[in-house]
């Protein structure tokens, strides 16, 4: 399981300008629609709609991720540990095209297709 640190930011701008003057720039953007389920404390079930897909995400202690995994019919050698980035890299590679950004058609970014249209500027790396 990957950590995952978590903070709200109130002024998106501001802080899109304090990321660039520490040198990062963005490499990877990627839109999902996520519908979060809790029965108790311990864990959450999100179902994430993305462009290449549907994935169920569990978060969680692990005994609780297994518990529930097993609960909904899944075993652990079904797990997806990778990121949504190394995703979409495997879904472009799958189908020979260029990886761009992972978001819907319609919003208001160019999708890369096969061939890659005028304008699509492939990030350089993806991290995980």
């Amino acid at each position: 399981m990957r950590p995952e640190l978590e903070l709200g930011i109130s002024d998106v701008e501001a802080f899109s300008l304090i990321l660039k003057h520490l040198g990062l720039r963005p490499v990877f953007r990627y839109e999902k629609y996520r519908t979060a389920y809790s029965a108790d404390e311990a864990g959450t079930v999100a179902l994430d709609e993305t462009p290449i897909g549907v994935f169920l995400e569990l978060e969680g202690e692990a005994d609780w991720i297994d518990h529930t995994a097993a609960r909904l019919g899944f075993k652990e050698s079904s797990y997806i540990t990778d990121s949504y980035g190394r995703l979409y890299l495997e879904h472009c590679r799958r189908r020979r095209i260029q990886p761009t950004h992972m978001v819907f058609s319609g919003s208001g970014e160019t999708v890369c297709s096969s061939p890659p249209k005028a304008g699509c500027n492939p990030p350089s790396s993806i991290a995980d």
